[in-house]
């Protein structure tokens, strides 16, 4: 899309994108929030989580998650999927990348919380933002199935998650 086509009075936004100009798009602005996120001086580094006091409340996270996603498999196992789905969402708000995936499966088959591929696509992109390859692979499959309007909502729900993740986290 060049700039004569957005400045045309024709263009109305989104509606005149083809899917595959959305994606594509998605796939810019993906690709610039993880400089954004990784570059020194980036919004992470304003965070109180870069804050020395909070190192020590950190390392005692992974190991809380940890348990959770193990008791998350052991409940899973024992066919008590509401409550692994429950344990799973717990440890990945911890920001737990297992337990993200996890509860995005969970999502994407309705196993022990309502079925929704806009859940489920939230927490990929969480976890595909942290190179998880499975994550990546789930995104590019659930791009093609969802409409632009849902993706644009799993996008928001991933933006705010990531937010509550990191201020939560962050204490």
């Amino acid at each position: 899309m060049t700039t004569t086509q957005l400045i045309n009075p024709e263009f109305t936004g989104m509606d005149d994108l083809t899917l595959a100009e959305v994606d594509t798009k998605l796939k810019e602005h993906q690709q610039l929030l993880q400089v954004l996120l990784q570059s020194p001086g980036s919004v992470l580094s304003y965070l109180p989580q870069n804050d020395t006091t909070a190192l020590p409340n950190k390392t005692q996270l992974p190991t809380d998650a940890e348990h959770l996603y193990q008791r998350a498999l052991t409940s899973a196992e024992q066919q008590d999927l509401h409550q692994s789905a429950t344990l799973f969402c717990r440890a990945a708000y911890l920001g737990h990348l297992p337990s993200q995936v996890q509860l995005a499966h969970c999502y994407l088959k309705g196993a022990g919380v309502p079925k929704s591929a806009v859940f489920a696509y939230s927490w990929f992109i969480l976890a595909e933002l942290q190179q998880d390859s499975t994550a990546q692979q789930a995104c590019t499959v659930l791009r093609k199935h969802l409409t632009v309007l849902d993706q644009q909502q799993a996008q928001q729900l991933a933006a705010e998650r990531f937010e509550k993740i990191t201020l939560q986290n962050s204490k």
